[in-house]
């Protein structure tokens, strides 16, 4: 209970008391206040310091003064605590600044010639450390420390009866050192977790206690604007991909075969009655396609040499394309050519030795005489 006291009393006590206090009514009060405060977090720890206090040490400092130590009570732990800042720099390392106590010390001596003697020697400093955060499972971390603190041992010393003795004297030593830790941090959720761990501190020189002291604590850590990780969202499925619509068949070219003999006379180039009649009905379907191109080819039999006819073919086409241009063909859409007997659909085999003479073969060659239309249009089959 006289350790609980004096911790009780403590500066760093009312601070432990109120800290937790004061980050409970801020977040509650104002929830949005610590949203910039991503990365940075706060805690608070409280356990036991232990140090050495040497009885030889102390025996030896009295007898250097003239005096002989008859007996020795001494305290060297007591409760201690820590105030910490952080932040994370990354799931590795974090950097923190600490106020740490680590209690008072004392003992009690009696001394001959007759005198009593009272020593009391409190410890506490500031920190900054470096820590590495190892992941055990996905709420546990080990915790590796080290840093540099500016530590202060207070020191008070008095005698009864006040006979002060030459070889101790009131002294607060201040000093830089070095420190080290292990711990354990376990999460309860992205913004609170608990620590567990174990420090070592290097002590000033002093005229009481060794140059060293370790502290055990328990504590909480509470990290500024952290949230839950939103649930994954389920993906949305990808629509059945549709079927590829099957490609209309490209379109045919319209072609018209009109009778020579219909649109001419024989080994003739002027269109008839007739044939004019026949134009104006192919006229009258040209105008309901969409075409690109058209093209007129005239054909003859194989009686004559094949000069005569290639000259005859030509004029009959020409002669077809202009009666259609006339009729409202757009001349660069229509061309002309003749090729003679050189596309025959009568085998060269038939048609020979026909009775009835020459106009028996001309009957017969008839279908070779022909113009023929080829369209370029839209005139599906």
């Amino acid at each position: 209970m006289k350790h609980a006291n004096k911790f009780i009393k403590s500066p760093l006590a009312s601070f432990i008391v109120s800290t937790p206090l004061l980050f409970a009514s801020s977040f509650v009060a104002t929830p949005s206040a610590f949203a910039q405060d991503n990365g940075f977090y706060g805690g608070v720890s409280i356990g036991e310091s232990q140090g050495h206090i040497s009885r030889s040490d102390l025996v030896q400092g009295f007898n250097a003064d003239g005096r002989q130590v008859r007996s020795i009570n001494k305290t060297d732990d007591d409760f201690g605590g820590k105030l910490l800042f952080g932040f994370d720099i990354n799931p590795t390392f974090a950097v923190e600044f600490s106020y740490f106590d680590l209690g008072q010390y004392e003992f009690n001596t009696t001394l001959a010639p007759a005198q009593n003697m009272r020593g009391r020697a409190s410890i506490e400093g500031i920190g900054v450390d470096l820590v590495t955060k190892m992941p055990i499972t996905d709420n546990l971390t080990a915790l590796l420390r080290a840093g540099m603190t500016h530590t202060t041992v207070a020191q008070s010393f008095r005698q009864f009866p006040l006979t002060p003795p030459t070889g101790f004297d009131n002294q607060t030593p201040r000093d830089n050192k070095l420190k080290a830790g292990l711990g354990l941090e376990y999460a309860f959720s992205d913004a609170l977790s608990a620590r567990a761990e174990l420090e070592a501190y290097q002590l000033p020189t002093n005229q009481m206690i060794d140059n060293k002291a370790t502290l055990a604590t328990v504590g909480l850590v509470y990290r500024f604007g952290r949230t839950a990780a939103p649930a994954p969202v389920a993906p949305t499925p990808a629509p059945a991909p549709r079927p590829t619509p099957t490609p209309p068949p490209a379109p045919e070219p319209v072609s018209v075969t009109l009778e020579s003999d219909v649109l001419f006379g024989f080994d003739d180039w002027t269109i008839s009655s007739a044939g004019q009649q026949e134009l104006d009905a192919l006229l009258r379907q040209i105008n309901e396609l969409d075409f690109e191109a058209a093209i007129v080819v005239g054909h003859t039999d194989r009686i004559g040499s094949r000069e005569y006819n290639l000259g005859l073919s030509e004029r009959r086409a020409n002669a077809v394309r202009q009666y259609l241009v006339n009729g409202g063909i757009p001349a660069n859409r229509i061309t002309a050519r003749g090729v003679a007997n050189d596309e025959a659909t009568i085998p060269s085999s038939d048609c020979r030795n026909l009775g009835g003479g020459n106009a028996a073969t001309i009957a017969c060659l008839a279908p070779d005489r022909r113009v023929v239309i080829e369209i370029d249009g839209n005139r599906e089959p």
